[in-house]
């Protein structure tokens, strides 16, 4: 899976499912075909559910995990 160009996070999670993945795709086509070529692998992958987002309301370029470990006021 390394491999897969769109394939931009993968998670191990806790619950109902394995993982979670993100992939950066142009269309709802590119992203047919991603997942069809990963089933096509038979690397394990059962099921899968989708989610489409439709709008990032809030997007943090990103996160410094030095800030977790500072001794200063906890803040919302």
């Amino acid at each position: 899976m390394q491999k897969v160009e769109s394939l931009v996070e993968a998670h191990l999670i806790s619950g109902g499912y394995d993982y979670l993945l993100k992939f950066m795709v142009r269309n709802i086509d590119h992203y047919h075909e991603t997942i069809e070529a990963l089933l096509d692998q038979n690397i394990g992958i059962e099921k899968y559910f989708s989610y489409i987002v439709i709008k990032s309301p809030i997007l943090k370029p990103a996160f410094l995990i030095e800030s977790l470990t500072r001794n200063t006021e906890r803040s919302l």
